[in-house]
């Protein structure tokens, strides 16, 4: 059985030129402890590869801040995806104190560009499904 998930995305680069904004799609760990997202769930770093990998074969749509129906719903999509869990970390001879999902995400609209190189947005979100026995959940 699965659950959906909604993760919120802080971004941490806005590149105008590419038309990208680019952030952590969810965290695993962060300076060895486990990271807990704003609904209270630790992905383990398997369940977050089953997680992109079903997002990344999905609509890889972008919400605006976890916005319902076509109101929320921003006008791009994922366009670079990559899990960085540590063993692919160590695989690819990357150090780092952060594990979790990396993307970019293109707007179609300079509109929703620019208002993330304002910082009028400060992030965007993705959903997708989990197996819950992958997850812990604490309350939050």
């Amino acid at each position: 059985m699965t659950q959906s998930f909604k993760s919120e995305i802080t971004f941490s680069k806005v590149d105008e030129s590419l038309g990208l904004v680019f952030g952590w799609g969810a965290i695993c760990f962060e300076k060895g402890e486990e990271y807990y997202d704003t609904q209270g769930h630790h992905f383990t770093e398997d369940c977050l590869l089953g997680m992109v990998t079903d997002f990344a074969k999905s609509d890889r749509v972008i919400r605006d801040m976890h916005i319902e129906g076509d109101n929320g719903i921003i006008k791009g999509a994922v366009v670079h995806s990559f899990p960085l869990t540590t063993e692919i970390a160590k695989a690819f001879g990357i150090t780092t104190d952060r594990t979790g999902w990396l993307v970019a995400m293109a707007p179609e609209d300079d509109a929703i560009l620019k208002k993330f190189a304002s910082g009028e947005y400060t992030g965007f979100s993705v959903g997708g499904a989990f197996d819950p026995a992958s997850v812990e959940i604490v309350n939050a």
